[in-house]
């Protein structure tokens, strides 16, 4: 079982959502998120399941040190290995955010699973919420573990309908320092082995 903090410990401000939709994350997960990425000072991210890019427009406006922002989707045709994610799927992923100089999409066949580290550049952080079955997460999770300087974050670790819990938990049972931050489907890891980032919490 991975080790849980409190949501206290973050400093999660309230953010500007730009009057978009809030689905698909829980109540203060945004702000979470964004409090994560000030606190490494993230300029570079890769986001795997960008959806429509709604999360890369509001993370943009409220985290100002980042400066480069890639989504990484699927074309409709991808057929995803929980048949639910289906219904999640977006006919023009990024969307919401093509028109920002800093947003860069990357569409392959099978999204993430048709990139390997060594095609992609560093980047500060990583966030994980693409496809959700265990080898999907697992794959993503090694490879955001190859190019992530600072920080990873996965969404939906504790939610039963996938394969999040499963595949983090076994990475976890590898010393993989991960975190699940409490009352959330967050989890994180703290690239504590690279010494210029700074502390996470005050």
């Amino acid at each position: 079982m991975i080790p849980s903090v409190a949501k206290a410990e973050f400093n999660a401000i309230p953010i500007n959502w730009l009057g978009l939709h809030r689905q698909y994350l829980n109540t203060g997960e945004m702000e979470l998120i964004a409090a994560l990425l000030r606190a490494v000072e993230a300029k570079s991210m890769l986001e795997i399941g960008c959806r429509d890019g709604r999360t890369a427009r509001v993370l943009l406006h409220n985290v100002s040190s980042i400066r480069h922002y890639v989504g990484v989707d699927v074309p409709m045709s991808y057929v995803p290995a929980l048949a639910h994610q289906r219904a999640e799927m977006y006919p023009h992923p990024g969307a919401l955010v093509v028109d920002d100089a800093r947003f860069e999409l990357i569409i392959r066949e099978q999204g993430s699973l048709d990139l390997t580290a060594a095609e992609l550049p560093p980047f500060d952080a990583v966030f994980i919420d693409g496809d959700h079955s265990e080898r999907a997460v697992e794959y993503d999770s090694r490879m955001a573990y190859a190019v992530a300087q600072r920080l990873i974050i996965w969404h939906d670790y504790f939610n039963g309908a996938v394969g999040v819990t499963n595949a983090l938990n076994r990475l976890a049972a590898e010393k993989w320092d991960i975190r699940h931050i409490e009352g959330t489907w967050l989890a994180y890891l703290i690239r504590r082995d690279n010494s210029a980032m700074k502390m996470l919490l005050e």
